[in-house]
Parts: C-alpha cells; sequence; structure tokens
C-alpha cells in the first residue's frame, strides 16, 4: 500500500490525519443524534488519528526519497 503513495496523496494524508485528531462539530452532532457516546466517538478517532500518523511515518521517507528506477 505504501508503494501507492504519491506527494499529493501524502499531503492528502497529513490533513485527513488533522482532521482526525479532533472530532469535526459535525461528527460530534451525528454521534449524538445515533445515540453513541462522545467518549467512543474519540476512541475511535483517537484510534484513527495513531494509525494515520504511523502510515505518514512509514510513508514519509518514500516520499523525500523515492527509490531509484530499477533499469539504473
Amino acid at each position: 500500500m505504501t508503494d501507492e503513495f504519491t506527494k499529493g496523496r501524502f499531503k492528502a494524508l497529513a490533513l485527513v490525519s488533522q482532521f482526525l485528531k479532533c472530532p469535526s462539530r459535525e461528527l460530534l452532532l451525528e454521534s449524538v443524534y445515533k445515540d453513541i457516546k462522545e467518549e467512543d466517538l474519540r476512541w475511535v478517532t483517537d484510534r484513527f488519528h495513531y494509525y494515520t500518523l504511523r502510515l505518514l511515518e512509514d510513508v514519509e521517507e518514500k516520499i523525500k526519497h523515492p527509490r531509484e528506477s530499477s533499469n539504473n
């Protein structure tokens, strides 16, 4: 999966990761409507945020230093 990342996808993932750090107002309101406890929502968003950060770490070096072509 990390081989599919481009600089643009990396930047998009970083943006999504920041949005996952704190649930949006809309998401919090929807969780109230769906009878989901705020602590449960935050637990899930914290996990998503953590795993997006881990993925960013894994991909960062590949994006900054792309592999040399195997044809060389």
